[in-house]
């Protein structure tokens, strides 16, 4: 009798033990987040920066480095070819001159002063929309003041040579200007150069060729000199599936994916296309119905996992 009930307290602690297994591996099995799969529509791009500029403005300049007295107009005014616009300081203009080893010597001071005109013309007919200021020191071939003819907004941005060929007139492009940056506007490539000029990307100089675009619309907060940067789509929007890079797993075999089927997380092999700031298009592989495991690393190593939104079990393999 006492054997009986020996053995049947064998069995009561022995079942003790196997009920409460489940919930002991449960509680050790690391927690594997799941991520479904987004479809975004994208296009090809290029982004370059530039300035807003009237669409019809020159710069009135000046051959030699000159010194301003005073302005005889003002920003707003309109002004005709040959129209005086400002008077030169001529004395201040000389010593600028020697400073500068324009002039050496007395003698040549003479000579030099009748070059230094006493006023500044105008050499293009428009609106002033800027003007260097009384007093200043414009070196040649600077802006003294800049005119405008029309009244309509564009923006120049240098794109590389290596992008150029891609760009068509009549592309879309949407503009976000630095003063309004949660704005976007539309607009369309109206320009490209004909040739291509270097500048100075940090230290390293580019060969790039000015594309100009206009907006689709007029907004008085668009002005002349405005820094802005300007995305170009070069194709039609297009539905791509999108996985965040943290459930994108890599090894000799390539690159994959474990997906959640019938309780279990099994390994698919993908292939990626175009990447984005938060993920990368899926190309081949899964689909948009696929509950997809993020940690795949942990994966890799374990036999059991708990997903994160059921709190289950589960199995891979």
């Amino acid at each position: 009798m006492n054997k009986a009930f020996i053995i049947l307290g064998i069995c009561v602690i022995c079942s003790i033990l196997i009920s409460g297994i489940p919930a002991a591996v449960e509680s050790a099995a690391p927690v594997c987040r799941t991520v479904s799969p987004q479809l975004c529509a994208v296009s090809d791009k290029i982004t370059a920066a530039g300035t807003l500029a009237y669409s019809e403005q020159n710069d009135i300049t000046a051959p030699v480095p000159l010194v301003i007295d005073k302005f005889l107009v003002k920003t707003g005014d309109s002004v005709s070819v040959g129209d005086v616009i400002a008077t030169v300081d001529r004395n201040s203009t000389l010593r600028l001159l020697e400073s500068a080893g324009e002039v050496i010597s007395a003698s040549k001071s003479a000579l030099a002063s009748t070059f230094i005109p006493e006023t500044v013309t105008a050499d293009c007919s428009g609106k002033i929309i800027a003007e260097a200021g009384a007093g200043t020191a414009v070196p040649s071939g600077s802006a003294i003041a800049t005119a405008a003819r029309s009244e309509d907004i564009t923006l120049t941005v240098g794109v590389s040579e290596l992008d150029v060929a891609r760009v068509k007139v009549g592309m879309p492009v949407r503009i976000t200007v630095a003063a309004y940056p949660e704005e976007e506007i539309s607009g369309r490539v109206s320009k490209i150069a004909p040739s291509a000029h270097c500048r100075y990307n940090g230290s390293v100089i580019e060969t790039v060729v000015d594309v100009e675009m206009v907006p689709d619309t007029s907004d008085e907060r668009l002005k002349s000199g405005l820094s802005a940067c300007a995305d170009i789509f070069l194709s039609e929007a297009r539905e791509v599936l999108v996985l965040p890079y943290s459930a994108i797993g890599q090894d000799d075999s390539g690159e994959f994916v474990y997906v959640y089927e019938n309780g279990k997380a099994v390994r698919r092999e993908i292939l990626t296309g175009a990447e984005f700031s938060d993920g990368a298009e899926i190309t081949d592989g899964i689909n948009s119905a696929d509950i997809v495991f993020s940690d795949p690393e942990i994966l890799v190593s374990r036999s059991y996992v708990r997903t994160e939104n059921s709190g289950e079990e589960e199995s891979h393999g």
